[in-house]
């Protein structure tokens, strides 16, 4: 579990708490991809089989979608996750990150159902 800190960009000074579930070969050094709505599929394109998205996703296969009203045309199960990435995300790509490893809180693990050996969710 990571606290990161935007350093860039649109999102410069945001916070979020995110829980890593994988490593990504295509990554760099301390690199976070944030699976989100309308971001882009990379490298492994899952939203076709899922969510019956175009071969490439829904825009650029990196990069996704660029603008808000996209969203409108995407499964209402991903609706409201793609508006975020341009509410709350401002339609960031890529920005820098600081990072904090911290314990996991309870209402993420609840809903993963992961939790890091070790750690008691709070």
């Amino acid at each position: 579990m990571c606290r990161l800190t935007f350093t860039s960009g649109a999102v410069n000074g945001k916070k979020m708490i995110v829980q890593a579930t994988n490593t990504g070969g295509d990554l760099g050094q301390n690199h976070f991809d944030l699976a989100m709505p309308g971001g882009g599929v990379g490298l492994f394109n899952a939203c076709t089989n899922q969510w019956g998205a175009p071969p490439n996703g829904w825009g650029a296969q990196y990069g996704g979608i660029s603008s808000r009203s996209q969203c409108d045309s995407f499964p209402a199960k991903l609706k409201a996750g793609c508006q975020w990435r341009f509410d709350w995300f401002k339609g960031a790509d890529n920005p820098d990150v600081s990072f904090q490893e911290v314990t996991c809180p309870k209402a993420i693990t609840d809903r993963s159902g992961c939790i890091r050996n070790g750690q008691t969710p709070t």
